[in-house]
């Protein structure tokens, strides 16, 4: 089978969640022998010429911004590359608000945006595959459909056109509202002038249930889709088991102080703050955050609320790290109980991770996050986000149970295999090919 996965950024410098989603399971299916291409933009890749995003204003802004608009017209140049036997071609986002400084386009590369992607259309087309796979909203999944729709294949294909399926990732279904509209807070008070071009283009349809099949990463979306839709399936994040097979059991930390680890982008959907607020309740305690910046003025206050507590020396940025890098897997060992106080989560891949590491695990009760700790208890304490008596006494718990919750971790780890859910992915493409 030849499978198209389509994103809206791949950068294995500035990782995130869906990206470390799509990577396993593409790699996972070209292993078991399928013919795998990933379409991204060029958002957050390092390669990638950076004098597009050259900062201009006044009437230089201007002609910028309509040149953006023409290249919608124009062939848009594609930067390929092979990494791991995979090929991943990118093309350069149009993100559509004016004016549009340098600052702007860096800030809606890490978080949304909702760009025109010229190129990436064509390219689906010249390369035909059965399935295209879309793991973005908005105009990427209507351009997804679009060249479905209107794509014929050679006749040696069993079909005349592929089919779509679209991942649902961020946990739409259960985002605060206040959250929902500080996405939109960037290009608030800008001129929208995409939305005339979504009109002229006729861009339509329903996302995602227009699609073929609708994949859900949480459980609430699949709640609300599946009696909406003939072909939806429930798939929940997964772990490459092998990575962590030396960490298992030999994990903690050779330091005076007991480690807390919190694998997350900042970001207040994370809700690090609380992390920080509880090493002041207990001074034998530091925290590592592993993760990229997705909203700088959120680290601010971090750091200005640690240094009001007095433990700033005990908080360490890190930075993001590479999935399965032998930094990531060192932060892994090294920790003693993992922590994550989401405010929403559909999910929560980091801990699996975490679990295959044979860590103990101190996790909000909330969404899939919380529904994923609830099937396996023995490896997680939950607590309510925002309660900080729950959180004290669950990271107290995952110290006091660490070597019987590592061992009940690292068995509900191999449960959610990539291996395993891959080849529940491509069951369902077949189902509705």
């Amino acid at each position: 089978m030849r499978i198209a996965h389509v994103l809206r950024r791949l950068s294995f410098d500035d990782w995130g969640g869906t990206e470390q989603v799509v990577w396993n399971l593409a790699k996972a299916q070209q292993e078991a022998g399928h013919e795998v291409r990933i379409f991204a933009t060029t958002a957050l890749w390092k390669d990638f010429n950076t004098k597009n995003t050259k900062d201009t204003k006044g009437f230089l802004g201007a002609l910028r911004s309509l040149r953006s608009l023409c290249s919608l017209c124009w062939k848009n140049r594609q930067f390929a590359e092979t990494v791991d036997g995979i090929e991943i071609l990118r093309f350069r986002p149009v993100y559509p608000w004016w004016p549009m400084p340098k600052q702007l386009v860096a800030e809606l590369d890490r978080k949304g945006g909702n760009p025109f992607v010229p190129g990436l259309g064509k390219a689906l087309r010249e390369w035909q595959p059965d399935v295209i796979h879309c793991h973005a909203m908005a105009r990427i999944a209507e351009l997804c459909l679009r060249v479905a729709h209107s794509t014929t294949q050679p006749p040696n294909h069993q079909t005349t056109e592929p089919k779509t399926v679209i991942s649902l990732h961020g946990g739409g279904a259960n985002v605060p509202t206040a959250e929902a509209k500080s996405l939109k807070a960037p290009t608030r008070g800008r001129l929208p002038w995409g939305k005339l071009v979504d009109y002229a283009m006729g861009w339509v349809r329903r996302i995602p249930e227009d699609a073929d099949g609708i994949v859900c990463v949480g459980e609430d979306e699949y709640e609300r889709y599946r009696a909406k839709h003939p072909h939806v399936m429930f798939l929940p994040n997964g772990v490459d088991t092998r990575l962590f097979a030396g960490n298992s059991g030999e994990t903690g930390n050779s330091g005076s102080s007991a480690t807390l680890l919190c694998v997350a982008r900042i970001d207040r959907q994370k809700n690090q703050l609380a992390l920080v607020e509880h090493l002041s309740r207990h001074p034998g305690r530091a925290l590592r955050l592993v993760g990229p910046v997705t909203q700088p003025d959120y680290r601010e206050e971090l750091e200005r609320r640690a240094v009001e507590l007095g433990v700033s020396d005990r908080v360490a940025f890190v930075g993001a790290l590479k999935p399965g890098s032998p930094e990531l897997l060192a932060e892994y060992r090294n920790a003693d109980v993992f922590v994550l106080a989401s405010r929403h989560e559909p999910f929560g891949i980091v801990v699996l991770e975490a679990w295959a590491a044979g860590l103990p695990v101190a996790a909000s009760d909330v969404g899939g996050l919380g529904r994923l700790c609830a099937a396996h208890p023995g490896a997680a304490a939950v607590f309510a986000p925002g309660d900080a008596a729950a959180l004290d006494a669950a990271v107290d718990k995952a110290f006091a149970e660490r070597a019987e919750m590592s061992a009940a971790g690292v068995a509900a780890a191999h449960e959610y295999d990539w291996a395993v859910l891959a080849a529940r992915l491509v069951d369902f493409y077949t189902n509705i090919c």
